[in-house]
């Protein structure tokens, strides 16, 4: 029969458990690959309570001079200061003496399912954070950013409708209509600035009924063999402009969140420049793991804790909204 003594257990989980967390996190999840949706910036120490953006404009304008002038004309910057607060957040997992002792027993590895699930549950977190703010008293995120003002998608589908689509996938707007309001997302509201234009997006992501309709719809006419979708990403402006492919994703959290009261709990399109000058998701601390303790007579924990600040916003104008655009 075969004894074991906390130490001879402790001794076997550590050495499990740094395999298993070197597992864990070579498993990807594509449900939650917020880094691919927001920046992500790892560069600050990992106990630091926060960071402050110094967001910034100018003022003033170059005019016709005489070389005889005793004036020039002279500009000025502004400077906002944002503070964004870091918070720590954690999940772990553990083993008891039975699963210990019969993994010693058979001279079989631990399984790397507690370790896999403990990662995927930390990315979860994270992933929603990035969108909505997570829960946290105050936060926001990319779908629901606290001081951007939705736009409404415009009233000029069958009937007045403003959805693209109906609730049986029967199209609301024309493909040229449904393009227009595309554009919009990355463009922004037409400028009155002079040359000065809006900060261009090169993302957009749609609630599913939005973006199946127009990846099953054919473009009509002028392109029969092409989907709404697919002409798009051809002629979309900032390919356009730019020579750069945009970037089309269809993200579910969207499905019921608009906020405009014509509209409330619609579907919300997302328009972005999804660019570390634009915004960006802190991160001072990725998720780890620590070393494995005990946690009571015949229990083992091995807990994971990462940081992590609110989604910022860091060039005023980066990410826009258009309610309503598929019905709740």
């Amino acid at each position: 029969m075969i004894q074991i003594n906390d130490a001879q257990a402790l001794n076997f989980l550590r050495q499990q458990t740094r395999v298993l967390s070197a597992r864990a996190f070579n498993v990807e999840y594509d449900i939650v690959d917020y880094a691919q949706l927001v920046p992500v910036n790892t560069d600050y120490p990992e106990w630091a309570s926060g960071v402050d953006f110094q967001v910034g404009d100018l003022a003033g304008a170059a005019k016709w001079q005489s070389g005889w002038a005793e004036d020039v004309p002279k500009v000025d910057v502004s400077l906002i200061n944002v503070g964004v607060d870091f918070a720590m957040y954690a999940v772990g997992y553990g083993y008891n003496i039975e699963e210990v002792g019969k993994a010693m027993h058979a001279g079989f590895p631990l399984t790397a399912r507690k370790a896999i699930a403990a990662r995927q549950a930390a990315d979860i977190f994270c992933a929603e954070t990035a969108l909505y703010g997570g829960g946290h008293p105050g936060w926001t995120g990319l779908i629901n950013k606290a001081g951007v003002t939705p736009a409404l998608s415009p009233n000029t589908g069958t009937g007045n409708a403003r959805n693209w689509v109906d609730a049986n996938g029967v199209g609301l707007k024309t493909p040229e209509q449904i393009v227009a309001e595309l554009n919009q997302l990355l463009m922004g509201p037409p400028s009155s600035r002079g040359v000065l234009t809006s900060l261009i997006g090169d993302t957009i992501l749609l609630p599913p009924r939005a973006y199946q309709y127009i990846a099953l719809t054919p473009f009509g006419v002028t392109a029969p063999n092409m989907t709404i979708l697919q002409w798009f990403m051809e002629n979309n402006i900032y390919t356009t402009r730019t020579g750069r492919p945009v970037t089309i994703r269809e993200l579910p959290a969207l499905a019921t969140a608009a906020t405009d009261s014509a509209v409330a709990g619609q579907g919300r399109a997302v328009g972005y420049r999804n660019a570390p000058d634009a915004l960006e998701l802190p991160m001072p601390m990725p998720f780890r793991f620590l070393d494995v303790h005990q946690h009571g007579p015949m229990q083992w924990q091995v807990p994971g804790i990462g940081r992590v600040g609110q989604l910022t916003v860091i060039r005023e104008g980066a990410l826009r909204y258009l309610d309503g655009v598929s019905p709740a």
